[in-house]
């Protein structure tokens, strides 16, 4: 007995991996497209239902969408109404799985055989074939492979510990049919308060975190006869209030937005059991009679109604949406005080690292909001540097303090991302994404120092002439007009844009050499003192750094850029 708990439980486990394997490479094929997806939730709620549906039809866990909503939302990504209408969907999407594990009881044919059979070519696809689609398509297969094999594990030896005592002989009724032992049948079989079944659904599903491994779980015991329809009905009502945990969970320490997206799915999933519980209790028969009409399977039965009571209770909540909103801003009240600060990501967070093809994308967003931090400072430097009446001391020092913050908390970032499961491009781009940072710390850097050079000259009271003042706004403007463009080229991965950033920072360089030879010159005429020339000299010096590394930052995408046109930089050469 002990030995056939050991192997049902080892059942359990590959069943769950064969889910982690599967939905990990689904999600890696298909990762471009959920944040297509996921960029295209407006405030229609049609829509975000569709998309919910997709997107955890893609990544099978209905929990793992909900976290990610709760990270798009604590980051602003997403209003509190737009993950409302999608996490609707998710319910509906998650139910995939019950039916891919309902498959194994069809007609002659052993599903579960075919499927282990598929798995083991998945395995050899991503072992031989060295590409990553392939490799993926085979993870997939793999992934299924195991789910049935772990299905076929569970029901195997729950048969043996059920229905067969120490001597292994079976209990048989009248008829000469195995049935399972007393406590088993009174577990399983026997007539329960069904508040007790919820609450041992919503027990079981918070342990595991998932109700598609408990719903799965079901299909399997009530398809071998152990488990009764009526009170797996009750147990996935349970299930599916269980899975709210994790989101819960997940939403400690974010803003108020975000823990209303955790409370909207509890709130969402116990309106539609409060919704199911008395029709299904007054009138189990009839419910039991209806659905054995559906399917002469058990399991499959199941599966079916676990489908149902997530779009009965989607089409009953979705035109009052905003009441249950209003609901969870009740129950979650704002908070005196609480404001997003320059400090804190507006578009990445720890959640999403459970979907890194959207946690990448996110942190090329991230980078960039911190290149405008950079730059803002080079310009309210080379303006007080140029203008004896502005101070933009506090301003510049303040923006640095937020660069280095981003600079640290970005590069810890995208070293969790590396540990992910990443396709190979996502792995080039964050691999890329590290010198990308480091070049948009030292553009802050070059902007202290030009803060600095303004203080030495309002310290010893000299002023830059006109003509000298002329000729750094002339540098500042090409430095601008190169940032807008490798920024461009940084955001749309545009190999086309590198040509014209390339010519930019030509120009900056044919420039600052012109600037300084002029400079020399009137040093040499007497027109300006050897400390004022030092300082001109040295912020020109410094912008046309400045110039270097934002060109860094656009031919960055070279790492990643699947494309036969490139650049060559140091060749100035297409």
């Amino acid at each position: 007995m002990i030995w056939n708990i050991f192997f049902m439980f080892g059942g359990v486990a590959a069943m769950m991996i064969g889910m982690k394997v599967m939905g990990s490479a689904l999600e890696k094929v298909a990762g471009g497209g959920m944040k297509k997806l996921l960029g295209k939730v407006t405030t229609n709620r049609f829509a975000g239902v569709g998309v919910g549906v997709a997107v955890t039809s893609i990544i099978q866990s209905s929990t793992a969408t909900t976290v990610m909503l709760v990270g798009f939302v604590n980051i602003g990504l997403m209003t509190l109404v737009q993950a409302a209408n999608v996490i609707m969907g998710a319910n509906i999407g998650t139910t995939v799985t019950a039916h891919i594990v309902s498959l194994s009881g069809i007609g002659q044919i052993d599903i579960g055989s075919i499927a282990a059979m598929i798995g083991c070519v998945g395995i050899l696809m991503a072992m031989l074939i060295k590409n990553e689609k392939i490799e993926n398509i085979g993870n997939i297969l793999a992934g299924l492979g195991l789910i049935f094999v772990g299905l076929e594990f569970i029901s195997t030896y729950a048969k043996l510990i059920m229905f067969a005592n120490d001597g292994g002989s079976f209990i048989l009724d009248a008829n000469g049919e195995k049935v399972p032992f007393e406590w088993v049948r009174f577990l399983f079989q026997g007539e329960h308060f069904p508040l007790l079944l919820i609450i041992i659904g919503i027990v079981l599903t918070a342990l595991v975190h998932s109700s598609s491994t408990i719903t799965s779980l079901m299909v399997v015991l009530a398809s071998i006869n152990v488990l009764s329809f009526e009170n797996a009905l009750f147990l996935a009502l349970g299930s599916n209030i269980g899975t709210c945990i994790t989101s819960i969970m997940s939403s400690a320490g974010t803003h108020v937005n975000a823990k209303r997206t955790a409370i909207f799915h509890l709130l969402f999933n116990t309106f539609g059991c409060i919704i199911f519980i008395a029709p299904l209790w007054i009138w189990k028969a009839e419910v039991t009679s209806f659905f054995s009409s559906i399917s002469n399977d058990v399991g499959q039965q199941i599966a079916v109604f676990h489908t149902l009571f997530n779009i009965v209770t989607t089409l009953v909540l979705l035109p009052l949406v905003q009441y249950v909103v209003k609901l969870t801003c009740f129950i979650v009240p704002e908070k005196k005080g609480e404001e997003d600060d320059r400090f804190n990501f507006a578009y990445i967070d720890e959640r999403l690292l459970s979907t890194p093809p959207v946690a990448v994308g996110n942190t090329k967003n991230e980078i960039i909001r911190m290149s405008k931090y950079a730059i803002d400072n080079i310009n309210d430097s080379v303006e007080m540097l140029l203008n004896e009446g502005e101070d933009n001391t506090d301003a510049i020092h303040s923006n640095e303090e937020v660069i280095n913050h981003f600079n640290k908390a970005i590069t810890a970032y995208l070293t969790k991302l590396m540990s992910k499961e990443l396709s190979d491009e996502d792995d080039k781009k964050v691999g890329s994404y590290y010198h990308v940072v480091s070049d948009v710390e030292r553009v802050g850097d070059y902007a202290e120092n030009i803060m600095e050079y303004s203080e030495r000259l309002r310290g010893e009271e000299m002023v830059f002439s006109d003509e000298a003042k002329a000729e750094l706004k002339e540098l500042l403007s090409l430095v601008n007009s190169l940032y807008k463009k490798a920024i461009e080229a940084f955001d749309k991965r545009s190999v086309e844009i590198l040509s014209e950033v390339d010519k930019l920072e030509q120009e900056i360089d044919d420039l600052s050499a012109e600037l300084e030879n002029k400079h020399i010159e009137r040093v040499k005429e007497g027109m300006c003192t050897a400390e004022l020339g030092s300082i001109y000299l040295q912020t020109v010096s410094n912008l046309e750094r400045v110039g270097d590394h934002i060109t860094n930052v656009a031919f960055s995408i070279r790492q990643y850029r699947h494309s036969h046109a490139y650049i060559n930089k140091d060749l100035k050469t297409v």
